[in-house]
């Protein structure tokens, strides 16, 4: 049986007066949060490769899904929660309660960062070639009166498709000068030509820093976190007759950024073992999000993620884990293609390998908090 899509599940969200009952927003709060599958953004590059990861029943006449928005607080597509009486809240919803944001982000996160969701996780499934785009600084899109604020972005490939091509290009090219860039761009060429070309393999990340042009060619199945923004200015599609932000990505290209060879070298990242903790490895990003990776082999030794006082996205990226609070007051269990959010209140909690390949992984994703400079 696939998983139930969003479009299915015909039920009435709730207003901003949420009406909860202690027991509900026990519900919210003490245990993982797992939300409405179907949660798909239906850009024409995608394919049905989303579905199929996910279980979920699809045929010819399916809409394509380019992006699931595994948890985001974002209007755009926010989550979506069930309850067990049958209502549905969405993320962004229940955050507008302060003291629920407290319970679920953590004290210190909405204290630093406000009551929003502040990262948005998402798959990807670039079947066909994305557009040309870049994303602004927060200083740009503020300058430029955006609602959303800028971002860059941390791409992690975690699959590819067969006969592809499977390449990220990224920045501009050595000696393409910014008159080479803005002179092809008022004439209309394809600017492909202008970027940077990285054939990918499984397993990579890339740092897409704001104000840097990108394009993800068909191919890439990929993991995107970034700050909870939507803001992306295309600047060549393809033909393909979508709406344009020339004006606008001309005014947020970096020109300074590094290019060719030297822009690779500084965005391709890899995992880096904690030496403090078992089982745990991290990546370095240049923001406020944190991500680590949870490898829990079948016979290894569990992992234990202790002094929790933040919320936490979990997401299943290879095998299956079985996830259990300390307290042994809830149990569960995460696939590949699946993701929950774990509520600051929900406590301490053990992961186990459970997939008989050995091979079992997650995507831990939280966000750094500012040390305290009281004086």
């Amino acid at each position: 049986m696939g998983i139930e899509s969003t479009n299915s599940v015909n039920q009435k969200l709730q207003s901003h007066d949420l009406g909860l009952s202690n027991k509900e927003v026990d519900f919210l709060t003490k245990f993982p949060i797992k939300f409405i599958e179907g949660n798909f953004a239906n850009y024409i590059w995608g394919g049905y490769y989303l579905y199929a990861m996910k279980g979920m029943l699809y045929d010819k006449d399916t809409p394509v899904a380019a992006e699931s928005w595994e948890v985001s607080g974002h209007k755009k597509y926010p989550s979506r929660i069930l309850m067990p009486n049958g209502k549905i809240f969405t993320l962004k919803d229940l955050l507008k309660d302060r003291q629920l944001a407290e319970l679920i982000l953590g004290d210190a996160v909405v204290e630093h960062f406000g009551q929003d969701f502040p990262i948005l996780v998402k798959f990807i499934d670039v079947h066909r070639h994305m557009s040309v785009h870049l994303h602004p600084s927060h200083k740009i899109a503020k300058v430029l009166g955006e609602d959303d604020p800028g971002k860059e972005e941390v791409f992690i490939v975690i699959d590819l498709h067969e006969d592809t091509e499977n390449v990220l290009y990224l920045g501009l090219k050595d000696k393409v000068s910014r008159k080479d860039f803005e002179t092809a761009i008022h004439r209309e060429d394809n600017i492909l030509d202008l970027l940077h070309k990285i054939h990918v393999a499984p397993g990579e990340i890339f740092r897409i820093p704001s104000g840097v042009l990108h394009c993800w060619t068909g191919g890439s199945i990929a993991i995107e976190i970034a700050e909870s923004s939507d803001l992306t200015y295309r600047m060549y599609d393809f033909l393909r007759q979508r709406p344009m932000h020339i004006q606008k990505g001309l005014a947020s290209i970096d020109y300074k950024s590094n290019q060719g060879a030297a822009l690779k070298k500084q965005c391709k990242g890899k995992w880096e073992t904690m030496l403090t903790k078992e089982g745990l490895d991290s990546v370095v990003t240049h923001n406020a999000l944190r991500v680590e990776r949870i490898r829990a082999g079948l016979n290894g030794n569990p992992v234990k993620i202790c002094n929790r006082d933040t919320f936490e996205v979990l997401m299943g990226i290879e095998g299956a884990i079985e996830i259990m609070s300390l307290k042994e007051d809830w149990l569960v269990h995460l696939h590949k293609g699946s993701s929950l959010l774990i509520p600051a209140q929900a406590g301490d909690y053990l992961v186990r390998g459970i997939d008989q390949l050995d091979k079992n992984r997650a995507l831990r994703i939280s966000m750094k908090i500012p040390e305290r400079n009281d004086k």
